[in-house]
């Protein structure tokens, strides 16, 4: 396959791939966990058990790793925004590798064309 087809080919995909980013519209980053903590009261029923039921979704920003606590409601919702994300970033990586890949076809095609054309006449 020629230079100039594989970039044809990859600029396909790089198209496939932005309609694919495009259609998430609903993130979230971070991580959506169920964990068991206690309230640190003495005499409630958690002193001694794995402890209370909770919720929350953990993300950093700026370097800080922040945390909020989810309502049962929501749970389904945040999950589903949190995949969107996972998705996104992973699209986002992908279409960044292609462009790697477009950036040296681009270059092996101009290659290509200027010995072609140096060709053309002999005193190139």
């Amino acid at each position: 396959m020629s230079t100039y087809e594989r970039i044809k080919e990859l600029q396909k995909r790089r198209n496939q791939l932005l309609k694919e980013i495009f259609a998430f519209r609903l993130m979230i980053p971070g991580a959506f966990k169920e964990v068991y903590r206690k309230c640190g009261k003495p005499n409630c029923w958690c002193h001694d058990q794995a402890g209370h039921l909770l919720r929350r979704i953990t993300w950093s920003e700026q370097g800080v790793s922040r945390s909020k606590a989810i309502p049962a409601q929501d749970v389904d919702w945040i999950k589903n925004a949190t995949r969107n994300y996972r998705r996104f970033r992973s699209k986002r990586r992908e279409m960044q590798q292609l462009d790697k890949v477009l950036k040296a076809l681009l270059d092996d095609y101009e290659k290509e064309i200027v010995e072609k054309s140096r060709l053309a006449k002999d005193y190139l």
